[in-house]
């Protein structure tokens, strides 16, 4: 269950980029939404698990040895996806940070006409 604070949610509502992690069964996995009007670029997660005898720290990468799952590193406007997901069933919490690029360049051409 995700616990966030009333201002957490807030601030939460004007980001592009929203992680949540779960853990169905002994699975925890990472969720990854772009709520904003951008392509975004994951450079970087770090999940970091909580358990009995302490915390433990994983970075996740494209291409590393952890890989992101779903759409690669790319993250377009609107849609979620599992970005990552690791075998954990002693794990009782668990938090997610990403580094991220947003995409926010674009170019347009003017109208051309095109005779026969």
């Amino acid at each position: 269950m995700e616990q966030c604070t009333t201002c957490e949610t807030a601030f939460r509502s004007n980001a592009p980029l929203i992680l949540r992690v779960s853990k169905p069964g002994n699975d925890v996995q990472v969720h990854a939404q772009n709520n904003g009007q951008n392509i975004l670029i994951i450079k970087r997660m770090k999940l970091c698990l909580e358990y009995v005898s302490g915390s433990s720290m994983l970075y996740i990468r494209e291409g590393g040895f952890f890989d992101f799952y779903i759409g690669g590193e790319r993250l377009e406007q609107g849609l979620a996806h599992m970005k990552f997901r690791i075998a954990s069933p002693a794990a009782l919490r668990g938090q997610a940070e990403a580094e991220y690029i947003e995409i926010t360049g674009r170019s347009q051409s003017c109208l051309s006409e095109f005779s026969e």
